[in-house]
This record gives structure tokens, sequence and C-alpha cells, in this order.
């Protein structure tokens, strides 16, 4: 059988047959891969029958549908696929209550422009679709009110944050503490590692980039005193019989199990014991409850069941599932809900204290790339899900196998047949409570490296993915919400993707150790100004573990750098040392560094490099602003290191209170605030 209706097929769907790798080389996707990756998208393709009646639908698909929503730009006419609507009457209901009518045009089916933005109700051809005008880019920090300086902010892990009495996991009562801090300071901004919804019975899968559904929030991060007070969250420990927890308090690394076990047996005991029948908390539960509709009884009817599953020592989730849903007991749902309420609330309660202390953004949530195949997302939307593939990066300088994430996504078709309404509610979902978001791997917009289920991640393919309409809907979001938007474009970055996004007015990440051209560090006039200047990434060395080689040591301890490439690996960063230490002296470095200089200094001076850069926006990690070494996730790695269960020594309020850490937000402020 010829191979070439397979690739046309492929290239119907999205999939390249070919791509460049980071070296520049043209590689060739094997044939068995396209063949996995089309039957993933939903179209069969094991033999030729079936490849040409995979064709055939798609090209139906293509040509004659008018899709649910169509996707649109302010004050641009929007040209329709189905040639048969030529001529044909519309009526569009604007949002407005205006309405808009005519004839579309007979060589060509366009819709008029329209200077309305916002989703609106399109009446044609005997069908009614949704009209979504977008503005011509996102929502951006030239539209917050005028500043005399660049804005600045701080990033933190939620999970590695500490106050007295948190259980022994970092809460948003400790990010609230920190807003007002970093507020009080004069930041602008505050960047949260991702609040996703994870296995609530299964809290040792960590990783909040691996979550089980990105509309919902981790209730491990829940802070009950925001809505019950102290008084009453003690009176459920002492019911609950669950003691001291400084054990748990004390220690440098979360203890997730035993941890998440205490605090939901705490939880479970708020549930019981005040949110009877006409109680104030009830009734406000009750109502969020109701606002939450459909999707967020599907989560919490989810996480009922997984609960169960967990308990009765399945080992087959998926066969399990099929077996046992349906099965539903109702308070451990209506518990399961009230897991989203209390988040809900203290999320909520952080950004209005960073807004009424004096940030101009306030809190930067964090969207992952996708979600765990077994979640709740996968489960109330498998339609839309990819199946039967995951997602990941294809061979780079760093990693010659590839990376494979172990996660699913949306489907760039199914999205588009569905009309967006996943896309659009886990935007909403990220912007609800902040006035910022970064999208992690933004590239995705673009296009996905996916790979066939079973295979490798050299047996991956690129997918191409609906980047005008995603865009379009994302700017359309941000201004409803008033929210910027950050797009993580670091790794292998297609060609234009940048100017692409720079155009929908999202900022890209210039972080301080890529910052290098040939063997020279950019100094920070030469930064991107639309894009967000940091020292570095929850992926990469703090400033100080970089400084002192920490992070070689390890990567030699646990496996990731072999004995014999050691000592050209430290000689390498020796070398980049004196070129960083040279770039900040040439910046104007009030202290000449050296690259034998104490950390301590190095540490100052790059943030203050970082903070001088013309972009649009600083962010420094606050293991940074307090001089730490530890680095929080050693890309490539399970257990090997202490990923996502790192803790901060100390609360923020004393961290942040040492001499140290004042004078480098001193240093901060002082060069954000310099032309």
């Amino acid at each position: 059988m010829s191979d070439e209706p397979l690739l046309a097929l492929a290239a119907a769907l999205g999939l390249e047959a070919r791509w460049t790798d980071a070296e520049g080389r043209r590689r060739d996707v094997s044939v068995e891969s396209l063949r996995a990756l089309a039957m993933a998208l939903g179209y069969p393709a094991g033999s030729a029958a079936e490849i040409a009646e995979s064709r055939e639908r798609r090209a139906r698909e293509t040509q004659d549908a008018v899709p649910p929503l169509i996707v649109a730009s302010r004050g641009r006419a929007t040209p329709l696929a189905d040639a048969r609507l030529a001529g044909t009457r519309f009526r569009i209901d604007l949002e407005n209550g205006d309405v808009v009518e005519g004839r579309l045009g007979r060589d060509a089916p366009t819709l008029p422009p329209l200077a309305v933005t916002g989703y609106h109700r399109v009446h044609i051809g005997g069908q009614t679709r949704t009209l979504a005008v977008a503005p011509p880019r996102c929502f951006s920090i030239e539209d917050l009110p005028a500043s005399a300086r660049r804005r600045w902010g701080l990033t933190a892990q939620i999970y590695a944050l500490r106050r007295d009495g948190d259980g022994g996991i970092g809460d948003f009562g400790a990010l609230n503490e920190l807003a007002g801090i970093a507020a009080a300071a004069g930041a602008d901004a505050l960047a949260i590692s991702p609040v996703h919804a994870m296995f609530g019975a299964a809290p040792d899968r960590c990783s909040p980039y691996s979550p089980s559904s990105r509309l919902f929030l981790n209730a491990l991060l829940a802070d009950p005193r925001e809505r019950f007070g102290e008084a009453e969250v003690g009176a459920a420990i002492g019911a609950a019989r669950l003691g001291p927890a400084h054990a748990l308090e004390s220690v440098a690394t979360i203890d997730w199990p035993h941890a998440a076990a205490r605090k939901l047996a705490l939880l479970r005991e708020l549930y019981r014991a005040y949110l009877r029948a006409g109680s104030p908390h009830a009734a406000a539960f009750e109502d969020f409850r109701a606002r939450g509709g459909e999707a967020l009884a599907r989560h919490a009817g989810f996480e009922a069941l997984h609960a169960r599953f967990m308990h009765e020592g399945g080992s087959d989730w998926h066969a399990w599932l099929a077996r046992e849903a349906g099965r539903d007991d109702e308070d451990e749902i209506r518990f399961h809900a009230f897991l989203q309420w209390l988040p809900d609330n203290g999320l909520a309660a952080a950004q209005r204290r960073a807004r009424e202390d004096g940030m101009a953004i306030g809190l930067i949530t964090d969207l992952a790339v996708g979600s765990d195949p077994e979640g709740s997302d996968a489960c109330a939307r498998r339609s839309e899900m990819l199946a039967r593939a995951t997602i990941g990066a294809p061979p780079d300088v760093f990693n010659s196998e590839g990376q494979g994430w172990g996660l699913t996504t949306l489907s760039p078709l199914a999205m588009r047949a569905h009309g967006y309404r996943s896309f659009i509610d886990i935007l909403r979902a990220a912007m609800r409570h902040g006035g910022g978001v970064r999208i992690d791997h933004a590239m995705s917009l673009m296009r996905l490296w996916v790979i066939p289920e079973g295979a490798s991640p050299l047996e991956g393919a690129y997918l191409a993915c609906p980047l005008e309409d995603l865009l379009r809907l994302l700017a359309l979001e941000s201004w409803r919400h008033r929210a910027i938007v950050i797009g993580e474009d670091l790794g292998v970055v297609p060609a234009g993707f940048r100017e692409r996004i720079r155009r929908a007015g999202m900022l890209g990440m210039e972080v301080l150790f890529f910052m290098v051209r040939g063997e020279h560090f950019l100094p920070p006039r030469r930064w991107r100004r639309r894009a967000v200047a940091m020292t570095t990434t929850h992926d990469l060395p703090t400033l100080a573990g970089w400084w002192r080689g920490v992070d070689l040591d390890v990567r030699e301890r646990i496996g990731l750098l072999r004995p014999d490439a050691a000592p050209a690996e430290r000689e390498r960063r020796r070398t980049e040392r004196r070129a960083l230490a040279h770039a900040i002296n040439a910046a104007g470095s009030p202290k000449r560094l050296l690259a034998e200089s104490a950390a301590s200094a190095f540490v100052d001076s790059a943030i203050g490099f970082v903070g001088a850069s013309r972009s649009e926006l600083a962010l420094v990690p606050i293991e940074d602003i307090a001089g730490l070494e530890m680095q929080q996730n050693v890309p490539g790695t399970v257990d090997v290191h202490p990923n996502w269960r790192q803790r901060l020594p100390a609360p923020a309020p004393r961290l942040l209170a040492s001499a140290d850490a004042e004078r480098r937000l001193h240093v901060l402020a002082e060069a954000r605030s310099r032309p």
C-alpha cells in the first residue's frame, strides 16, 4: 500500500510528516506513528479503505460545516467556509441587545465587520451559532493605570510557603500574607505555581503541572481559617482528635501523604460540623454549588469515586470506573464540592488582599499545558481530549531522547467541533481570581508534540493547533477579566511564534541564564520590552545555587551528569560566571562583581541586572530574594530529587524581614524605577 494517502490524511489532520530538530536537521515521522496518531485523533487509518473514508470525512468537515463557534476579530469581515451559504440572509443578536441583519455576499459567504466585542448569536441558513468577536490584542500592562516606574513582582510556589498552623502544606492563607508583604514593598504582581485540582485520594501525585483538572482548585491549598476562623478550626481539630502538627510543619520537605490525610480529616470535620442546613456557612456553600452547576457536580463526583477506588485498593482505574460509575454517594459528592468552595474563597481573598494593598496586577496564575489522562478533565470531557496519545517535547540539545510528560490535552480538531467550550472554560478558571495568567509551554497554542500511546518521545510528531482562533479567544477573555497574559516561550520555539504572540499582546519570557548570545550575556537594554524579565524559574537553579554550582552537584549525585563529564561542566560554569560578572559590571553595577565573589553579592547584583531590563515586567522568585540554593524541580526526575516537596525555611514575614531580603527588594524596586 502506498504511503501517499496516509500522508495526505495526516496533512489534513494537521500532523507534520517532517519536522526540523534543534540542530536544523530535517526529520521524517514514521508511517507507524502517523497511523497511530491519526487514529488517536479519531480517524481510522488501519487500511486503505479506512484511510480513504477518513479523508472524505475530513474534507466534508473542512468545507461544509459552519462551526458551533465562529471566531472573529473586531472590525474585520469574517469569511465562512461553506460556499453554499453565499447570498443567505443572516441576523446577529449582539450581547448588548443590538441586532445586525443582512445578506452574505454572493461571491463568498462573509459576515460583516462588527465593532462590538463579545459572544454574540448569529442565525444563518436555519442554524444558530455563537460568534465570538475579539479585540485585536490581550489586555496588557499598558492598559493599567499609568505608573512612573516599570512594574515588578515576586514569584512563589504556594505549597512551599509556611505559616504557623498550616499542617505541613503551604496554603492560600500563607499566600495572603505574602501578598500583603509584597504589596507593601512596592510589588505590582505575585506570580504563583499552578493551583489546579489534583487527586485528593492520591496526594503523592504532587506535580502541579500534572493536574487532574485545570477547571478546579487543589483542595489541599485551602486555608479553612479564611472562612471559619481560628476558633472553629481549633474546635474541629479537637473534635477530629488530630493533635498538634509540629512534626509535619517543622520538616524541610512536605510529607504529602500524611499532611494531606490530616488536612482532609480536618476539612471533613468542618464540613460535618458547620455545613448543617440553615447555617450561614451552608447558605453560602449552596450558592457556590448552584453557580458551579453541572461541571462542579461532575468533578465532585469524580473525586468521590476516585477516593473510593483508592480506599478499595483498586489497580485498574478505567475498568473500575466502567463498573462502578453511577453508584453515587450524594453526601460524598457534596463534601467534594465543599473541597472546592474553601479554596475558591481563599484564592479570591488573596487576590482581593493584593489589589486592596496596592498591587496593580495582583496574582498571576499559572495554566498547565495539559492534565492527567486518568483525571477529572479526561473523564468528564473525554470527547474533547486527545485519546491514546500524550504530549511532550522533541529531542533537543538538553535532552537527546525528547520528553514525554504523560499528559493529555484538548484535541485541536475536537476543540473546534465543540465550539472551543473547554478552552474557554479553562481560561475563565485561570483568570477567575487573578490579574494575569502565565501559559505554560505557550507554543502549544501553535503546535503540540504528540506521542502515540506506549511509544517513546522520539516517535512523536507535531500537531498543528488553531493559533489564530486561540489567540483571539485569549484576547477576548483577557479583556473581560482585565488580566495580562504571559506566554512561556522557552525551549524549541517555532519560527515567527514570538512575533505573533507579541502582536497578540502576550508577554514572552526573558530568563537570565538564557540571555546569552555566543559567549556573552545580553545587556538589560537589549532584552525584549514585550516580555517578563526573570532571574530564574522553578525548573532552573536559583541564583545562589547556580553561582555556587549546587545544581551541578545535584545532577552529578542523581546521575544526570556523568562523573567523567562533570569537570568540563564545572569549567563551563566558571566561564559563564566570568561572562555574567562582566555583563553585570558593564551594565553599571554599583559594586564590582568578580567571578570569585560571594554568592550573596552575586544575588544582589543579578537582581539589579534583571530589574534594569527594559521588559515591561520583572519577576523574581522569593527563593532568590532570600538567597536560597534549593531548586524546586529538576526536570527529567521523579523520586531522586524532592521535586514539588521543598518548603521555604521560614514564613514569609520572617524570611523577607531579614537584612539581605530587604536589601534585595530595595535593589529590585530601585532598578525598576530608573528610566
